[in-house]
């Protein structure tokens, strides 16, 4: 495997965190840039790496800032670029409702401008020494909610399809299902749902009742992004397949099942069937021959176990 110095938009993410842990320990000719300007949804504590810290480099940049985006390509030798950063607050803990517009499209085109310049001769003509670069956009799947985050998202999806076609620039796009795991932000619905269940609370008031959801564990989606990464066609949409699919509640009875303790209203039995994925990648004309790897429950024990330990909470846990 050749090297690489790859540019990690919202490195300290939920899903861009797991991503740099993945790669550093995985590629060990890999050097990593991180960059992400800490908004609340940013957590540096997940990344601790200081065995490999000559590989890796975190600098706080805002990724509206077209001349601070270029700069980076500037001091460092750039040769792809993972985008997970997104502006994906509720709209009603942004503030400026303009920020998912400027940071999700706005941002998107400052970062293909960049490495467009950095990679290419003029449009279609890659320079030789990057031949092999690639711009890895992360979007949404199933993106059915009409709100601003999705709308600007949906905007971020056209515009990289027009710009890898009227420049050739190598961008591929994945578009994965609902992301759980350790070290996720805790008013996502998991970690919600664990740390409503320490505190007596009932887990299926963080529930949207009927609501169905695919969800994937974060070792599968390291591993499923790094396969298209590398093996997937330029130019093309990916969706990665699922864990599991359930509804809402389903995922709360799932969770108490799990716990040696009686949580107020959250006793029942588990009504929805588990539907396991038998397929890998969704995409089209082909699958790239990846499935997912780790039952759902053994995702879901593993993410109870690090949140019991992170509370000190383990005497939840069953069997533990």
């Amino acid at each position: 495997m050749s090297a690489k110095t790859i540019l990690v938009t919202g490195g300290h993410g939920f899903i861009g965190s797991n991503m740099i842990r993945y790669y550093l320990n995985k590629y060990p000719d890999y050097q990593l840039i991180n960059i992400d300007y800490n908004t609340v949804a940013a957590h540096p504590e997940n990344i601790d790496c200081p065995e490999h810290s000559a590989r890796y480099a975190f600098h706080r940049v805002d990724i509206r800032n077209a001349y601070a985006i270029n700069h980076i390509f500037e001091q460092y030798d750039i040769t792809d670029v993972l985008h997970f950063a997104a502006e994906t607050r509720d709209a009603n803990r942004v503030g400026e409702i303009r920020l998912y517009e400027q940071t999700n499209v706005l941002g998107l085109e400052n970062l293909l401008h960049a490495a467009h310049n950095a990679w290419m001769e003029n449009d279609h003509q890659p320079k030789a020494e990057y031949t092999a670069s690639r711009f890895h956009h992360i979007s949404l799947a199933h993106n059915e909610n009409n709100n601003l985050y999705s709308i600007s998202k949906g905007n971020a999806d056209e515009l990289v399809e027009k710009f890898h076609k009227k420049t050739g620039l190598n961008i591929v796009t994945t578009a994965s299902p609902e992301a759980f795991g350790p070290m996720q932000q805790e008013d996502e619905m998991i970690p919600g749902m664990i740390l409503k269940a320490l505190n007596n609370e009932s887990l299926l008031s963080t529930a949207n009742s009927n609501k169905t959801r695919d969800w994937l564990f974060i070792a599968d989606l390291c591993e499923a992004i790094d396969t298209i990464f590398h093996l997937g066609d330029a130019g093309q949409f990916y969706e990665i397949g699922f864990n599991v699919r359930l509804t809402d509640n389903a995922l709360a009875e799932q969770i108490h099942t799990m716990l040696s303790n009686d949580f107020p209203g959250n006793k029942g039995t588990l009504k929805d069937k588990l539907l396991h994925s038998k397929a890998s990648f969704i995409s089209q004309p082909k699958v790239l021959g990846f499935a997912p790897f780790t039952l759902f429950e053994n995702g879901l024990r593993t993410t109870l176990d690090w949140y019991f330990k992170k509370y000190k909470q383990a005497s939840f846990l069953k069997n533990s």
